[in-house]
């Protein structure tokens, strides 16, 4: 089957392109014979650029070359392409973002770098769909790591915000020390959000410090939930907390570092097909560490959706 690796190299904040740089020869090495290598930007058109390799190039293997955005990228292009007919498609990665995620835990290394490249042992994984209200208007959105709501998706946005000077220095350098300063600058001003969640036949109202809905338990980072959801399971793992006030939340990011989440106090974990989440003002929601704001959202799971490398 005809492979494409697509390079984003602007991953990173542009580090990316130096660690590509550091592998290219060790993976050309390994990959069969006429495999494509596309860079491409986020100002290239996606769309387009999908359509071509499916319909021209006949690629139905595709490994991307960036971070946890990267892939969140790759899978909702080839789902709009496709028109959600993904069974026919295999994905892998080579993680050159910051915290890759996707990657967890790490089984392949190429040169220090985390990878999934070996479609003869691909296997299908579900993923998660969020759809949200945006102006009127029903949007949906893929993912295949974790959807954040509360105090992830605001640090998120920090930490994605290229515009940041002290982001842009630290995170090509160190991711570690960007996550944690991230960290304490959303501390600084973060306040609870009012949702109203309804999953397993039970609908509640929470001060919510924070809610993922994940298919993969890693986070960001170094930090972890305690119960995996299962790549091919049927179901989604729903993580909340609430009530925590300000001055309480690192208490909460220990928990996490130190995988005992769902130990810890106003906290809770379940298993769930099926999660809808309302609120009277815009939310943000990252997803793969991606932004969308909305007022609405409601989760579901596709079972055995797609192939992905090991």
């Amino acid at each position: 089957m005809k492979t494409a690796v697509l390079i984003n190299g602007f991953a990173n904040n542009g580090s990316a392109g130096k660690k590509w740089d550091h592998i290219e020869d060790d993976v050309k090495s390994i990959m069969p014979v006429g495999t494509l290598y596309i860079h491409f930007s986020e100002t290239d058109n996606h769309n387009s650029l999908m359509e071509t390799l499916i319909n021209e190039y006949k690629v139905k293997n595709f490994i991307s070359a960036g971070g946890d955005g990267s892939i969140n990228n790759l899978i909702n292009t080839l789902a709009e392409v496709t028109n959600y007919q993904l069974e026919p498609y295999s994905i892998g990665a080579i993680g050159l973002g910051s915290s890759n995620d996707f990657l967890k835990p790490v089984k392949h290394k190429i040169s220090g770098i985390p990878v999934k490249i070996d479609f003869e042992n691909k296997k299908p994984v579900d993923l998660g769909l969020v759809e949200f209200t945006d102006s009127d208007t029903t949007k949906k959105q893929l993912f295949i790591v974790n959807a954040s709501l509360g105090f992830t998706a605001l640090g998120n946005k920090l930490f994605n915000d290229n515009s940041n000077k002290i982001i842009r220095f630290l995170k090509p350098r160190s991711t570690g020390i960007a996550i944690l300063w991230t960290i304490f600058q959303t501390l600084r001003t973060y306040q609870n959000i009012d949702l109203e969640i309804a999953y397993n036949e039970e609908l509640i109202s929470s001060s919510v410090t924070n809610l993922s809905i994940a298919k993969n338990p890693n986070v960001s980072g170094s930090f972890c939930y305690d119960v995996d959801p299962g790549a091919d399971s049927g179901s989604l793992g729903l993580y909340l907390a609430e009530n925590f006030k300000r001055q309480q939340i690192p208490k909460l990011l220990y928990a996490l570092y130190r995988k005992r989440f769902s130990k810890a106090k106003n906290c809770k974990t379940a298993l769930v097909q099926s999660v809808e989440i309302i609120s009277t003002k815009p939310v943000l929601l990252e997803t793969d560490g991606e932004i969308i704001e909305a007022g609405r959202f409601r989760f579901s799971v596709l079972p055995k959706a797609l192939f992905v490398a090991d």
